[in-house]
């Protein structure tokens, strides 16, 4: 699987290389004029001149030669010398010989001529044309912008992308450093320490991170907060800086208010197109970001939504500014405004599909907003993906005969790549795994052997397809591998996917279930805590199998480290959840666990009570518990550790470096992350903090 995911980053590479280009070449303005005056007059020969010029037809005679070289004196030198020379060459292919050079055939021209304004359109000439120059230099000046403008807008794009690209290096490089240098017994330097607790580790502002802010959002980091406000700066100030307007009435926009305008639409759509590649990267399930910077789920999550966003924006900035100014430019056109606008707009089928694409963005961004997302989670993503796609396919076709398609074939390639790691994890796993489907509580469990051991690291998860259950609908599962091969995927009962897992179960006299799955997984990494002497674990819930998954790791390989493991859970029956892998985590003593029943209910009580012989941890009472494990164990009932001074507390207490590792509801995550960064300089070593949070939002 390193080995596709390698190949990935090859893809990856190849497909930023072919975005971020060496040398954009611009489009060439005196080609673009002097070939449209060609069509302003008519010679005896008639060639066809309306779609592709016929070079056999124009090229002998000399008139239209005469005239092409007299229409290139109003370029610059260097798109005169380049348009003269390609005019040549293909001559040359009509078996034209034009050898004498651009000056014979100018100097020719001008000796015996017609000036364009004395031409009849309708009656053919039989000299060159002298074209009217006043126009035609202010329409080269106003066409020679507007490929600058078109030129520089693929250079910003690409330097967003650059943007990006010096990100990644620099959390690469982090990365690299994090996994070679010691942790043990380092003594963090005071201003790295200083930058972690302002810049790096805490939410924008408060204390909320993963918990929803008043039910609208989440709060990122406020790193990546400074990020997305980098990233929203470049996106304004690219789309207004380097333009130049020109002078005249007469000009290929006539007002410089309608060629300002339109010179912010078209930088506006390349930005937009540009930002596709890495759009999709960050949104894409085998994002290589992730293996090679270590990022989280969450950052690329932040990021693919916030860059979503931009990229609407400037998107529609593009849409506004191209319907004003075709809606303007009719003022000076016959037609008048609005039946210019139909025509342009409306009866134009590339410009039309324009309009459907930035229909579907729009309901992308709508359908994505977080109370949508948060309740209806396998709908939001059967109509983003759906959506998406649609969005795609459409400005392909409006784009495509404008250029530009390179970002579309990068986009292409990150996409296609993974899809298909996704089927190879799929059918590594095995395409037909038989599941065992248990229930415990609100927590629904998945026991699958898959046909080829995976070797899952601590804190890895993986996604479960039901087939008899809208077999293209996923969830992610924890993931626990037991001592006999079998890896136990939990996932808390939520709307889809696992209410109906539950349900079904529920409906069984046995209270068990058992249909065909697919896996396709294992995703994440996993946090280097083995390089830290004094490792705090704190669950949440449903949250202690991706903290188990490290527990027992580290119980198996026989730690040293100094381990503490927190759980807050709701009632007794819940522990029923991983009653085997405490079990297993007992044994040995080399961990300190700590469990807090926060609500245990009577009935859970009289339970224990009635049932004292038994030793199963899912039945635990109060003196069953010391029985079993003497001081390293404890369950206390009907209260909650105090987060913030636990961790302050063995952040203070300890020798050296310390991990502190959360997993479990939003609201204690985030109690975690500002308990951290409170106490980050305290430590008598670098303390770091990790946190297991598969958010959707």
């Amino acid at each position: 699987m390193r080995f596709l995911l390698l190949v990935s980053l090859v893809v990856t590479i190849w497909s930023t290389a072919s975005v971020v280009q060496a040398a954009i070449p611009r489009k060439n303005a005196c080609s673009n004029i002097c070939q449209g005056y060609l069509e302003v007059f008519k010679t005896d020969a008639d060639c066809d001149l309306e779609d592709e010029i016929d070079y056999s037809c124009v090229c002998p005679g000399n008139i239209y030669t005469e005239s092409y070289a007299l229409c290139l004196d109003v370029c610059n030198a260097e798109e005169k010398a380049t348009t003269w020379k390609a005019w040549v060459k293909k001559c040359k292919k009509a078996k034209v010989d034009l050898s004498e050079g651009y000056e014979y055939y100018y100097q020719a021209g001008l000796a015996d001529n017609i000036p364009q304004k004395q031409i009849n359109k309708t009656a053919p000439v039989d000299k060159p044309v002298l074209p009217n120059y006043t126009k035609y230099r202010a329409n080269y000046a106003a066409r020679y912008e507007k490929n600058h403008n078109l030129q520089w807008a693929q250079y910003f794009g690409n330097i967003i992308n650059a943007f990006w690209a010096l990100l990644m290096l620099i959390s690469f490089t982090r990365l690299i450093f994090v996994r070679i240098s010691p942790r043990k017994g380092s003594k963090p330097y005071a201003f790295v320490t200083k930058f972690r607790k302002h810049f790096i580790l805490p939410s924008t502002f408060g204390s909320r991170h993963i918990a929803s802010f008043k039910g609208i959002g989440t709060i990122p980091l406020r790193w990546q907060s400074i990020v997305v406000f980098v990233l929203f700066c470049m996106c304004v100030i690219f789309m207004f800086v380097d333009m130049k307007t020109t002078e005249g009435p007469e000009t290929l926009f006539y007002t410089k208010n309608i060629q300002f305008t339109r010179f912010i639409g078209d930088k506006a759509g390349i930005l937009g197109v540009s930002q596709l590649p890495v759009l999709f990267l960050f949104g894409g399930r085998n994002n290589i970001l992730m293996l090679f910077t270590g990022w989280s789920f969450d950052t690329c999550n932040v990021f693919h939504k916030w860059l979503g966003r931009f990229t609407f924006m400037i998107l529609c900035v593009h849409s506004w500014t191209y319907a004003y100014v075709y809606g303007n430019l009719g003022a000076y056109n016959d037609t008048g405004k609005a039946e210019y606008y139909r025509l342009k707009i409306l009866d134009d089928l590339p410009n039309r599909l324009g309009i459907v694409a930035i229909v579907l963005m729009g309901v992308i961004i709508i359908g994505a907003c977080y109370p949508l997302r948060h309740h209806w989670y396998e709908i939001f993503l059967t109509v983003h993906v759906l959506t998406a796609i649609s969005f795609f396919g459409v400005a392909w076709h409006h784009v495509k005969e404008n250029g530009y398609m390179q970002y579309f074939y990068a986009t292409v390639a990150v996409w296609s790549f993974d899809i298909l790691i996704r089927i190879v994890r799929v059918a590594i796993a095995g395409p037909w795994n038989q599941a065992k489907i248990t229930a415990h509580g609100d927590a629904v469990y998945v026991a699958v052997k898959p046909a080829l051991r995976w070797n899952a690291k601590p804190g890895q998860y993986a996604f479960i397809y039901v087939l008899r259950h809208n077999f293209w609908e996923s969830h992610p599962f924890s993931i626990v591998e037991t001592r006999d091969g079998h890896y136990i995927f939990v996932a808390k009962k939520h709307a889809g996917l696992t209410r109906k897992l539950h349900t079904s179960v529920a409906s069984k006299d046995n209270q068990v279930d058992k249909c065909r799955v697919w896996i396709e997984g294992p995703y994440g990494d996993s946090f280097p805590i083995q390089r830290y002497e004094t490792v705090l674990l704190i669950a949440g819930g449903i949250g202690i199998t991706a903290i188990l998954s490290y527990a027992l790791d580290m119980k198996r390989k026989g730690t040293d480290q100094h381990v503490i493991l927190y759980w807050m859970v709701r009632d007794n029956s819940s522990l029923k959840w991983v009653k085997d892998q405490l079990s297993e985590l007992t044994e040995s003593g080399l961990i300190e666990i700590n469990i807090y029943v926060t609500g245990e209910k009577e009935e859970d009580k009289n339970m224990s009570s009635e049932e004292g012989s038994s030793t199963s941890l899912s039945e635990l009472s109060d003196k069953e518990a010391a029985a079993l494990s003497a001081p390293r164990y404890s369950v206390k009932r009907n209260e909650r550790p105090v987060i913030s001074e636990v961790i302050e507390q063995v952040i203070v207490a300890a020798e050296g470096s310390v991990a502190v590792v959360s997993c479990g509801p939003a609201a204690m995550a985030d109690e975690c992350r500002a308990a951290v960064t409170s106490n980050v300089d305290k430590g008598k070593g670098r303390v770091d903090y990790f946190e297991d949070a598969f958010s959707w939002a």
